[in-house]
């Protein structure tokens, strides 16, 4: 009888491994499509301020976008990989990171305003919130990224097991 019984404790329930894969390819999937959707939305907002920032200092928007773009576009190429890459998920995560600084670099520039000498001064009213639009880009695809490249608790410290 106890061989029956350590038989039942070493092997998984089948059940529970079968859910867990779907859990993790749902999941997976998700942030897939989140990182799609968020670079989709980036090129948007470079189209916009490609057509609205277009002296001295707003260029910096624009670039902000181009950016986005860009780890937008490494975040889904790694999401689609199905080989582990710990180097360039940092650097795109790193990449989110500094969008995020200039989202908030951005609204501090809007807050403050032109400064003289710094490029033609142009007088359309800023909006204080926009630039924060890139720190949320950089939130929600890094999330994506993390949630979407950490591997099951479960199976890692299962495999060591033995």
């Amino acid at each position: 009888m106890s061989t029956v019984t350590k038989a039942t404790e070493e092997q998984p329930d089948a059940r529970s491994t079968a859910s867990a894969a779907v859990g993790d390819q749902t999941r997976h999937r998700v942030a897939l499509l989140v990182a799609f959707a968020i670079t989709a939305w980036a090129v948007v907002e470079f189209i916009d301020l490609g057509v609205k920032h277009t002296t001295g200092p707003e260029i910096y928007g624009v670039l902000t976008a181009a950016l986005a773009i860009g780890a937008g576009i490494a975040g889904v190429v790694l999401l689609r990989s199905a080989r582990p890459h710990a180097i360039p998920t940092l650097a795109v995560l790193a990449l989110w990171g500094v969008i995020a600084m200039a989202g908030i670099a951005g609204t501090v520039a809007h807050v403050v305003g032109p400064v003289p000498g710094h490029g033609p001064v142009d007088v359309r009213p800023r909006p204080v919130a926009a630039p924060l639009i890139f720190t949320l880009f950089a939130v929600v695809g890094g999330g994506a990224l993390v949630v979407g490249k950490r591997p099951r608790i479960g199976r890692v410290l299962g495999s060591g097991e033995e």
